[in-house]
């Protein structure tokens, strides 16, 4: 073999090698961009994602006590279901403020 077959045969392997190199160096390029525009964005998408969790809530919150109010409002008041409802609300509170440690007195005077 003669010095110029050789030559010829070692430039696909060095053009295949600096095809590499360019690739890997725009790759990294690349993910130094990517990089940067995620810190530059991450604010704003954990902004948009509390505001959705927020709107959400607010929204599944506010349809469940306007369908119970409603109900409650649409159920005559002189019955027996209702005044079962009135009197284990009652309970319910008195049992959370005892849990706290308030007592009757001080829960009818915070009214």
């Amino acid at each position: 073999m003669t010095s110029q077959t050789v030559t010829e045969q070692a430039d696909p392997l060095k053009s295949v090698a600096d095809a590499m190199k360019d690739a890997v160096s725009q790759a990294t390029e690349d993910a130094a961009r990517a990089k940067e525009r995620i810190r530059e964005i991450g604010p704003d998408i954990a902004n948009s994602a509390s505001r959705f969790a927020y709107t959400a809530s607010y929204m599944v919150s506010y349809g469940i006590v306007y369908a119970a109010v409603f109900v409650a409002k649409s159920v005559p008041q002189e019955n027996p279901i209702v005044e079962g409802f009135i009197d284990g609300g009652r309970a319910a509170i008195e049992a959370v403020n005892e849990a706290k440690g308030i007592t009757a007195g001080d829960a009818a005077a915070a009214k």
